[in-house]
């Protein structure tokens, strides 16, 4: 994927949001806990980081791990908080 533009959005319940664009409509977004970058530089170099653990061993497992076969929409209705539609 060519990269053409990175946003940071930070969320009231205390994720950050790392969005990758690229080419052809292609796009990556990664969640994590606010705590774990101080500023949106340290945000995107935490996301790339959890990508290349992710690629690098999301194989190793072949037990059927959690999540596995899960759309993402599924995945994202199961994080609402209480029914009230807010992730």
């Amino acid at each position: 994927m060519q990269l053409l533009n990175t946003n940071v959005a930070k969320t009231t319940e205390g994720t950050i949001t790392v969005e990758f664009h690229g080419e052809g409509n292609e796009f990556i977004a990664v969640r994590m806990a606010s705590g774990v970058a101080a500023d949106d530089s340290a945000a995107i170099a935490r996301a790339k980081q959890m990508m290349v653990q992710t690629a690098a061993f999301g194989e190793a497992s072949s037990s059927g791990a959690q999540g596995e076969g899960v759309s993402i929409d599924d995945t994202l209705a199961g994080e609402t908080d209480s029914g009230t539609g807010v992730i």
